[in-house]
């Protein structure tokens, strides 16, 4: 009798049946991972965009990594979904975002949308943030990293010659609200893909850009506030995670800070949550935007919350000005 077809694992016939990671990784490679590569479950899902190689979330209570089956690496996707859920578990805080007051003029958040800049830029530059203290380690250990990904990205877009606005704007919108998001690309870049990319997209955005030596000045100054690490978080003690979070929260002050909003940025302290957020986030931190006016003008939420009381998930859909905006990190 013929043996059995060995199994796939990369076969796409699979689709939303929970996985273990032992079809992925080996013995040795999960010890690594600790009690969560016992929990988190791999559910490949030829839905996903793809432009969207895979994402977190947890459903009935399970850590799940969703991978696209078109992803270049599914061990690197994998390995970045289950960081996200540890990271969670450690209390690295959701986001709760906040205009307080009027933005001043020659302000580039005027030609645009906060919930926009919050949910397309912001988290954008907060994930780069989380990934900056896993990568290495995820290099070192499990020999995979995010070029897998960023180099055929950004390859795309030069080939189509255009790049995302982080919903912002459109590709011929306002040219301040463009100029933020292409060096928000940049940081991208010099963080994630490989020298010889980095190379080519440097190259391809001063050739595409009138202000292209500026937008690459911009994004190397916000790549330069953010400090990666290799440390692996699971031997970290609770002193040290809680410097590891602060200091990724005083990257995310610096970064904001270098985008020229014309407001003064302050990212609060790490507070607990009465209920998680997406079933996952257990804390949260408080990034407000202040103008020079005294007045402040808020739609509630976390702006608004009483002294000593935990803050709880708003969501606002309105516009600049007068929005809360809440979001957490989960995609790569």
């Amino acid at each position: 009798m013929d043996a059995p077809p060995k199994k796939d694992i990369n076969s796409d016939n699979r689709n939303h049946i929970h996985r273990h990671l032992s079809e992925y990784f080996k013995p040795e490679e999960l010890r690594v991972l600790g009690d969560l590569a016992n929990r988190v479950r791999v559910v490949i899902d030829s839905s996903l965009p793809d432009t969207l190689h895979g994402t977190s979330r947890v459903t009935f209570g399970v850590p799940l990594a969703v991978v696209n089956p078109k992803a270049p690496d599914r061990r690197y996707v994998i390995l970045h979904e289950l960081m996200h859920h540890q990271l969670d578990e450690l209390g690295c805080p959701s986001l709760c975002c906040t205009v307080k007051g009027v933005e001043p003029q020659g302000s580039w958040l005027r030609h645009t949308k906060f919930q926009h800049f919050v949910r397309g830029l912001l988290v954008q530059l907060w994930e780069l943030i989380q990934h900056s203290r896993f990568n290495m380690t995820l290099k070192r250990v499990f020999n995979c990293g995010p070029e897998s990904a960023r180099d055929g990205e950004y390859r795309r877009y030069i080939t189509q010659s255009a790049l995302p606005m982080y919903g912002m704007c459109g590709q011929q919108g306002n040219m301040q609200v463009r100029k933020v998001a292409v060096a928000a690309h940049v940081c991208t870049v010099l963080l994630e893909a490989s020298p010889k990319v980095q190379k080519e997209f440097m190259s391809w955005v001063r050739q595409k850009f009138a202000q292209g030596p500026e937008m690459i000045a911009l994004g190397e100054k916000m790549f330069s506030q953010v400090a990666p690490t290799d440390l692996e978080l699971l031997k970290l003690s609770r002193d040290e995670l809680d410097r590891l979070i602060q200091g990724m929260l005083s990257n995310l002050q610096e970064v904001l800070t270098t985008l020229g909003t014309g407001m003064t940025v302050s990212v609060g302290p790490v507070k607990p949550l009465k209920e998680k957020f997406n079933g996952r986030c257990t804390t949260v931190s408080e990034v407000d935007f202040y103008s020079a006016s005294t007045v402040s003008v808020n739609a509630g939420g976390f702006g608004s919350s009483p002294t000593n009381q935990s803050p709880q998930p708003f969501v606002s859909g309105q516009g600049l000005g007068n929005a809360s905006e809440w979001v957490s990190c989960s995609c790569c």
